[in-house]
């Protein structure tokens, strides 16, 4: 149980990025997640012991591994990014939104771990209660269908990049890992913005004080609990756990920025949460 309500403090925390965004303004999400990655970095290169050479040993035996995973944390962010500009932010949420069928597939075929029987019902009631929050916005339009592609692979990339953490649970000090994904995706994400040609230095004084508060909080505590998480209990338990982030965020946005939600959402809510205690409480 002690994972579990780790899990949700850290959703509790990662749900304010979507808080500290909307405070941000204008500020490209490229250059947002760049300066989350590397920021975080930056930090938790104070709590690796000899990290030159924890970095070193770990990269040697699962170089592989660790790239990918900073690839696939990269590519979760530019999809996800590029999908909300290209189709309706209803589509891009839903769609995105199956990380935890991803998750519990991946799970099947490449840990082999036995599945609990509580999943598939708490995915639909979950999808279902994501249906009703989003709903307003869900649009069926050909012109965007790139874009809702996308968020779906955005859900694909995230769920493997979590599996990744749970492959390697026993191979690789939890922050050694961490600060080596992270600095592979901040790689990878610098290199699409050199690529755009998108200025990321240009940024006013409160922009690069929230870009370290997204760092600690959303990132460093947030992001960093789901790869703990994911190496303790399954990878679609974490993913369902998750999908409160947008029950979450809307709440948030209803207090601090006076976003009233429709009377829908109070009925997605329930569903989605239900479904995610029905999975925490069931876990077998």
């Amino acid at each position: 149980m002690t994972v579990y309500l780790k899990l949700i403090f850290g959703i509790l925390v990662l749900s304010w990025s979507s808080i500290l965004i909307r405070w941000m303004g204008d500020i490209h999400p490229l250059i947002i997640t760049f300066y989350r990655l590397a920021f975080s970095c930056l930090i938790i290169l104070l709590l690796i012991k000899n990290p030159v050479k924890s970095v070193i040993a770990a990269s040697n035996k699962h170089y592989k591994y660790l790239i990918t995973a900073g690839i696939f944390l990269s590519m979760h962010f530019y999809t996800w990014i590029t999908s909300l500009q290209l189709t309706t932010v209803g589509n891009s949420i839903f769609l995105e939104s199956t990380h935890p069928l991803f998750g519990w597939l991946l799970s099947i075929v490449i840990l082999r771990e036995k599945i609990s029987k509580i999943f598939i019902p708490s995915f639909i009631v979950a999808a279902f209660g994501m249906y009703f929050i989003i709903s307003g916005d869900i649009q069926i339009n050909d012109n965007a269908l790139t874009g809702d592609f996308l968020a779906v692979f955005s859900a694909f990339f995230v769920a493997a990049y979590l599996i990744i953490a749970r492959i390697l649970k026993n191979d690789i000090d939890f922050f050694t890992y961490i600060f080596i994904v992270y600095g592979i995706a901040a790689v990878c994400t610098l290199a699409i913005i050199l690529f755009k040609g998108i200025n990321f230095w240009q940024i006013p004084m409160n922009g690069w004080l929230l870009l370290i508060l997204m760092a600690i909080g959303p990132n460093l505590i947030g992001h960093s609990i789901l790869n703990w998480a994911s190496r303790k209990i399954p990878v679609y338990n974490v993913n369902m756990a998750f999908l409160s982030e947008a029950v979450l965020a809307t709440i948030y946005a209803a207090i601090l920025l006076e976003e009233i939600p429709p009377a829908d959402f109070y009925i997605g809510a329930v569903l989605i949460l239900s479904s995610i205690a029905g999975i925490f409480i069931f876990k077998k």
